[in-house]
C-alpha cells in the first residue's frame, strides 16, 4: 500500500476510476513540485455505510449498515496512518 504525506500533498478533489473495479481516484496535488497524483479506491464489487465524495455515481451499493461499518472499520484502520493519504484513508474517510 501506499502512503503519501499529507504534508507534501493537497487533496483537490475526486473523479471516476479508470480502473474497471474501483469506485473513485483522489486527486493529489504535490505542493513543491504540482505534479498531479490519482490514488483509486473503493471497490464496484462491494457495498459501502456511505459516500461523501460528492460524486455518489453509486447509489445502488449504500447499504447503511452500522453493524457491517463497525466491523469495516475495526478490519482497515490498522491501514490508517496519521498524517498520511492512502486508499485505505479515502475508503475509511469518505466511504465509511
Amino acid at each position: 500500500m501506499s502512503y503519501l504525506s499529507k504534508r507534501e500533498y493537497k487533496l483537490l478533489g475526486f473523479l471516476p476510476s479508470n480502473k474497471k473495479e474501483k469506485m473513485y481516484s483522489a486527486v493529489l496535488e504535490n505542493k513543491k513540485t504540482k505534479k498531479i497524483k490519482y490514488m483509486d479506491f473503493g471497490s464496484k464489487n462491494y457495498g459501502n455505510y456511505r459516500d461523501i465524495t460528492g460524486l455518489n455515481l453509486y447509489p445502488q451499493l449504500i447499504h447503511n449498515d452500522k453493524e457491517r461499518r463497525r466491523l469495516f472499520r475495526a478490519r482497515m484502520g490498522h491501514n490508517v496512518k496519521d498524517g498520511f493519504y492512502s486508499s485505505s484513508f479515502f475508503a475509511y474517510k469518505y466511504l465509511w
